[in-house]
């Protein structure tokens, strides 16, 4: 097996030569897979259990003044639950160690929290918090300018588009689907004009789902043919009327008044 893909008992691998960004995404899935906890310890992180110890002062001018301390406490006075809390961070700090290579694991060799080492890493490849606004100014830039190429199918843009919105996820920023539906029909060359007026008319974009746009606009895709044999009738029927030429804007108005383009 692949070790790069990880398994149900042996976490993904991150190397020099890993794409951080899928490790991530596969890694967190991994850690939420050994129980909820120990997904809530590198969220939240975990601290070592104290307790109070009060009469710790001295007293003042015949008065019984005292403060009270916080001390650590020993394993054998942890309640259950405390035990519990620690062994979903050494849980989870258990599968970080495993799940890296020698070199990156010299980053976080030290940490004793599993939220420590998660934090290291991310900031490691990832930036700090500047950085990642930064990366996510510039792919957010990218999203917005991203065009479908009159040369490519819908699966290789909708592909590109993806590696984006995957990358802003990754730091973060998740980019909702509505967005997302909005943007594909932004982004449709000239061909697909038809298709993207049925449904903008006949869809709520705000609540329209993304794999419902996304199998409309494959099949759409595959009648091309019979879209262009369409365009063949439509642009005989311009010829008999006696023009020699016929724009895209104007073949596409006459499929739709003949019905040729399906909704």
């Amino acid at each position: 097996m692949n070790r790069a893909c990880g398994s149900v008992a042996r976490p993904p691998f991150l190397d020099e030569n890993t794409n951080y960004g899928a490790w991530k995404a596969k890694m967190k899935s991994f850690l939420w897979a050994q129980g909820t906890k120990v997904w809530t310890t590198i969220e939240n992180g975990w601290e070592p259990p104290t307790k109070e110890i009060k009469g710790c002062g001295k007293e003042v001018e015949g008065e019984g003044q005292s403060t009270t301390k916080v001390v650590i406490k020993q394993n054998t006075e942890w309640t259950d639950e405390e035990n519990d809390m620690s062994a979903y961070n050494q849980k989870g700090l258990n599968s970080i160690f495993t799940a890296v290579s020698a070199e990156k694991f010299e980053f976080i060799c030290h940490c004793k929290t599993s939220k420590e080492a998660w934090d290291i890493l991310e900031i490691t490849h990832e930036g700090n918090a500047t950085v990642r606004e930064s990366k996510l100014q510039q792919l957010m830039t990218k999203f917005e300018n991203m065009k479908m190429l009159e040369t490519e199918k819908f699966a290789e843009f909708y592909a590109r588009l993806s590696v984006v919105v995957n990358a802003c996820s990754n730091l973060g920023d998740a980019i909702p689907e509505h967005r997302i539906v909005k943007k594909i029909l932004r982004s449709l060359p000239m061909m697909y004009h038809a298709k993207k007026t049925a449904i903008e008319e006949c869809k709520n974009l705000n609540t329209y789902k993304l794999t419902e746009l996304i199998g409309s606009l494959t099949t759409y895709e595959m009648e091309f043919p019979e879209i262009k044999k369409s365009k063949g009738i439509a642009l005989n029927t311009v010829k008999e009327d006696g023009s020699d030429s016929v724009s895209e804007e104007k073949w596409i108005m006459l499929c739709l008044q003949n019905n040729f383009v399906s909704f």
